[in-house]
């Protein structure tokens, strides 16, 4: 029994000791964004049972309240979901790829702004068929459940008397 708080409390000192040495492991600076941020990186040490951990520094003069704008590429490694930075290339290249989308859409939507425009004058209207709210069930209506105990459903969603 002993050892037992012995060795909880070796844990609490471990612990106690980790918790001042993580203030003393200095973060890398990995890189920069387009928006002024900067992204750090800290080791991490098995012996000391310490994480690596990934932060960002917002720019200077942005206000505390605020939430960075973080391209998609530095969010990933942020959150871990890439080993490595993105690199300027990288993003640049993405950067490119989203404006090219973003054109596009617009010569779709002016397209299809066209076409729109040339059918009308042909009078023709989409319709939509609307069910009256009584005939609508909150729940769905099978033919096997009972309405109330007894009483059972019509194919067509009415209550059999």
């Amino acid at each position: 029994m002993s050892q037992n708080r012995v060795g909880i409390l070796s844990r609490i000192l471990t612990n106690l000791k980790n918790t001042f040495f993580i203030a003393k492991t200095k973060a890398k600076f990995v890189g920069s964004d387009q928006f002024g941020n900067r992204y750090f990186e800290k080791a991490g040490d098995d012996e000391h049972s310490m994480r690596a951990s990934r932060f960002i520094e917002k720019r200077p003069g942005q206000d505390y309240s605020d939430i960075p704008q973080i391209p998609v590429e530095w969010n990933a490694w942020l959150r871990g979901r890439r080993t490595d930075p993105p690199t300027p290339e990288e993003i640049e290249m993405n950067s490119a790829k989203t404006m090219q989308t973003k054109f596009r859409a617009q010569e779709l939507e002016k397209k299809f702004a066209k076409q729109n425009l040339s059918s009308d004058s042909g009078s023709q209207a989409i319709t939509e068929d609307i069910k009256s709210p009584q005939t609508q069930h909150s729940f769905p209506v099978y033919e096997e459940y009972e309405y109330k105990p007894g009483q059972k459903y019509n194919k067509d969603g009415s209550s059999i008397n």
